[in-house]
């Protein structure tokens, strides 16, 4: 017997040398596909049902999954909107402000009646499978809509098993999840579910939760068939048989237990899957390009190999334990979720009268977080039934790179650092199966990255003519300044980088010589194309949503017909004093009225008409012209602290010791970031108030400044007349980005009646930036709403990201 020992160590040391061999191999292919960090992005879009002359509000907000915090990879997005049948109507460009952006697209006459698509995605996303774009569903209503009649039957049940790790296996422990669903896509919470064998014999009691999630233990034997017996709400009985039970197999299970620090995982062989001799396998547990591998061997003597992970080693979030067969095809996967710390981010929200008028609210957002946060809300009545909660923050980000399948209100999970949520994550995670990973894809060979970010466009300029010892002058467009291009002698061609052009501005080219002088310059341009969207994606499979539907599936039918908000007819002259109103009266009309203008200011406030921002452009430079001193982009952080301080830092030159008050939309700036680039055709009027006669101790020894922005559409400049078209060439943008807009609502007939509390948005803020443990108000209309929902999401600048839905009641307390 002792002289085989020799032979039978070297086979062990020959089969633990290929092991770590494979191991090693996996490993090093896994890190290198995910080398190259993968970014993610959602939008909050203010609402989910839009109607005719209304924008589309959303805030973007772009994620990079490696480093987990917001993306700095990519500076341009796409935004593409998709019709019912998935063919793209538009696209939009958007910079990319440190992972945050905002836009808007106008529901113009194009819009026809039903469904839309809202897609986005970076350019840099085109170079993975897994590509993490953005979907959302919308619906355009033209006319008093009329609720369709559900052709589903609630009344139906229905119910699904979802194996641990994707199979149920004969003459083995197995874990299956379980689904309940009404014949609309409504869960079930049922405590009474049973499984029996098919003679009968109760073998588990099932408790489904409120998402309509269970699970239960049960060692099958093969060729016996298993029922779940069930009463349905309408009191029928339901006998459901357990799903396919396999002869061969092996089993994957993880506990993860929320009160303990390591999550248990074993992995089970059957006999018949040993029949043939020793399993050998590979557990992996992954996320992100972070991954430990270890053997496993199973054998008759050793059917069950058990192993632990210390959950205070792992990365946060969905990690992932895929079981590899010898030649690396995944036999089954499981995910689970790693906790630590809890939800790091809170913002609560409260409400308040307005100090100086009963016609405005303020609502006060406080930070309870531990990081700095960009925060985006929706405000609308209580009531409302174009808000369907659908998408989260939390799902898009924590959950979707990772699961194939829909999530159920994924804010639930995150609402609350609770164990009983945990347990329903894991729950969740139990039911999803495999993850959106191919490990073929991972395998084989090297991730090639040929699409490249984007950081704005370039700008290409041929000329028709040769320059004599002139420059040409590019003039300030309304994100760049003026600049001037040297060319060598003989050159006939240029081109500017990193360009962010607005679509329906000129960009003016002139030739400057040595004295300064300006003449028109010969030339042509054009810009590059960052268009890329596909120009149809396949919606077949996305399931319509009835956004009317209570959630009891049950639509009575005095409630059919929804009348839409009237709007004032665009051809219409305003009368005053029998005197038809001018375009310029219009604008003083409409500034010295507006509700944040506080009444003892409105006849001394200046309105922002179309020369002044053309002559200034900018916030900035207007006040430069008044006398004061403005610095812009400063450092976000001073020193070596982490104290945020703003990018704006304005003083006045007869007081270059003090610094100046800014009250923008009668609220006190504690930070002047919200006036960075503020273009003058977002601001309906202004008030320098040198003494600060209206602060009063407030102002400390500053002078005080009084900013209030336009609560309608922007001022439409022309620009290209007079001396820009006599001196210079002019080039139109019809591809570049899109105008930041404010928000506006349209001239709806009535702002108080039960038309615009179903349909309408009463405000919309998405650049909102929240020091750490500080406050932000917004002052909003009151239409006399007893009750509003206020809808908040946010991501912190550590990547925590926040997603709430509150009520706040707007009764005055006597």
């Amino acid at each position: 017997m002792p002289k085989h020992v020799p032979l039978f160590i070297t086979a062990a040391l020959f089969f633990l040398i290929n092991t770590l061999n494979a191991q090693n191999e996996i490993e090093g292919q896994y890190r290198e596909y995910f080398e190259k960090p993968r970014e993610v992005v959602y939008l909050q879009v203010s609402k989910d049902i839009f109607l005719p002359d209304e924008e589309i509000w959303f805030k973007g907000y772009l994620y990079d999954l490696k480093r987990a915090q917001p993306s700095k990879i990519s500076k341009t997005i796409n935004v593409g909107v998709y019709d019912s049948l998935g063919v793209l109507k538009k696209e939009l460009l958007y910079y990319i402000n440190e992972g945050f952006f905002k836009g808007s697209v106008k529901v113009d006459s194009t819009f026809s009646e039903g469904r839309y698509f809202l897609k986005a995605k970076t350019n840099w996303m085109r170079n993975f499978k897994d590509d993490n774009a953005f979907l959302k569903q919308i619906l355009v209503v033209k006319s008093d809509y009329n609720i369709p009649l559900n052709q589903q039957d609630p009344r139906k049940v229905d119910i699904q098993f979802l194996p641990e790790g994707g199979k149920l296996v004969a003459g083995i422990n197995n874990i299956v999840g379980v689904k309940v669903q009404n014949g609309m896509g409504v869960p079930l919470q049922m405590d009474n579910i049973k499984v029996v064998d098919e003679a009968g014999k109760q073998l588990a009691l099932i408790e489904t939760n409120s998402l309509g999630l269970g699970k239960f233990e049960i060692t099958p034997e093969l060729n016996v068939f298993y029922f779940a017996n069930l009463q349905m709400p309408s009191g029928e009985e339901l006998s459901v048989r357990v799903p396919r039970i396999y002869a061969k197999g092996i089993n994957l299970n993880v506990v993860d237990n929320p009160y303990k620090k390591e999550v248990l995982v074993q992995v089970e062989s059957n006999d018949l899957a040993l029949q043939d001799g020793d399993v050998r396998t590979n557990l992996v547990l992954h996320k992100d390009g972070e991954i430990i591998s270890k053997p496993v061997l199973l054998s008759k003597n050793s059917k069950v190999f058990t192993t632990y992970f210390d959950k205070t080693k792992l990365l946060t979030g969905v990690n992932i334990l895929t079981l590899l067969d010898d030649r690396n095809n995944p036999i089954e996967e499981r995910q689970f979720y790693v906790w630590k710390g809890g939800v790091a981010n809170r913002v609560e929200a409260s409400i308040n009268y307005a100090t100086d008028t009963k016609d405005s609210l303020e609502i006060t957002l406080n930070s309870r977080g531990y990081q700095p946060m960009g925060v985006s809300v929706s405000v609308l009545p209580e009531n409302t039934k174009v808000y369907k909660g659908e998408n989260s923050i939390y799902e898009q980000i924590y959950l979707m790179p990772y699961i194939q399948g829909d999530v159920e209100n994924a804010g639930y999970y995150f609402s609350k650092n609770e164990i009983k949520k945990k347990y329903d994550l894991d729950l969740l995670l139990l039911t999803q199966g495999y993850s959106k990973y191919d490990w073929q894809e991972i395998l084989s060979d090297k991730l090639q990255t040929k699409y490249n970010p984007v950081d704005g466009l370039t700008l290409y300029g041929f000329l028709n003519e040769e320059l004599k010892r002139e420059n040409i002058l590019v003039h300030k467009s309304i994100e760049h300044e003026a600049t001037e291009v040297t060319l060598s002698p003989g050159q006939d061609k240029f081109l500017i980088t990193n360009f962010y052009p607005i679509n329906g501005e000129n960009i003016f080219f002139s030739k400057k010589n040595n004295w300064g002088k300006l003449s028109k310059l010969d030339m042509y341009a054009r810009l590059s194309n960052s268009y890329f969207l596909d120009e149809k994606i396949d919606v077949s499979g996305i399931k319509k949503i009835n956004f009317f539907n209570a959630e009891s599936g049950i639509m009575r039918s005095r409630s059919n017909n929804l009348e839409l908000p009237g709007l004032h007819s665009d051809d219409k002259l305003i009368a005053l004093d029998n005197v038809t109103v001018t375009e310029q009266s219009k604008l003083e009309k409409q500034a010295r009225e507006n509700i944040r203008v506080p009444r003892y200011l409105a006849n001394k406030i200046t309105v922002v008409d179309e020369e002044l921002a053309l002559t200034f452009g900018t916030v900035a430079s207007l006040l430069r012209s008044k006398g004061y001193e403005v610095l812009e982009e400063l450092q976000a952080y001073d020193g070596g602290s982490n104290d945020f301080i703003s990018r704006v830092k304005i003083r006045s030159r007869r007081n270059p010791t003090s610094g100046v008050n800014i009250v923008l939309d009668d609220v006190v700036l504690m930070n002047l970031d919200a006036i960075y680039n503020m273009p003058l055709t977002q601001v309906e009027s202004f008030y320098i108030d040198r003494l600060s006669r209206y602060m009063g101790t407030r102002a400390g020894n500053k002078e005080t400044i009084y900013i209030f922005t336009r609560q309608r559409q922007e001022l439409n400049l022309t620009p290209g007349k007079g001396f820009m078209s006599d001196k210079s060439f002019a080039f139109k943008v019809d591809n570049g980005f899109e105008k930041q807009k404010k928000f506006y609502n349209p001239e709806f007939i009535s702002f108080t009646n039960t038309a615009f509390e179903n349909f309408g948005l009463i405000h919309w803020e998405p650049l909102i930036w929240i020091d750490k443990n500080n406050s932000y108000t917004l002052k909003i209309p009151n239409y006399g709403f007893d009750n509003l929902k206020v809808v908040v999401e946010g991501m912190g600048e550590d990547g925590s990201v926040f997603s709430n839905v509150e009520i706040l009641n707007t009764v005055r307390s006597n």
